[in-house]
């Protein structure tokens, strides 16, 4: 794995396998259930690469807890095991077609 370069982060397209990115995280945010006390329910965040592309990324509510003390605003890392999806334009934060998605065997 340490052979294979890092696919830039405007080459990530939906439903394509990217065997790492190398990013750094610019901002990270929780998002939670309308009406509850701090029940979050994902964490997300936005990934920058090297040529300041940018993606959008998240996890599910299984995952938060595991990738929350695995990343931290500010910090640069080479993720691999990650999948990607298009992302639903309502919820579009960057002008990228794609969302990335971490779980709990996403290595950083």
């Amino acid at each position: 794995m340490e052979n294979i370069r890092p696919t830039h982060v405007d080459q990530l397209r939906p439903y394509m396998k990217a065997d790492k990115i190398k990013v750094r995280i610019c901002r990270i945010w929780k998002s939670t259930i309308p009406g509850t006390v701090q029940k979050y329910t994902a964490l997300h965040c936005i990934l920058v690469d090297e040529a300041q592309h940018a993606v959008e990324g998240c996890t599910s509510d299984v995952d938060f807890e595991v990738m929350a003390f695995k990343i931290e605003a500010g910090g640069c890392y080479e993720i691999t095991d990650f999948r990607t999806i298009r992302i639903r334009g309502q919820y579009r934060v960057v002008l990228h077609e794609t969302h990335v998605l971490f779980s709990s065997k996403t290595v950083l």
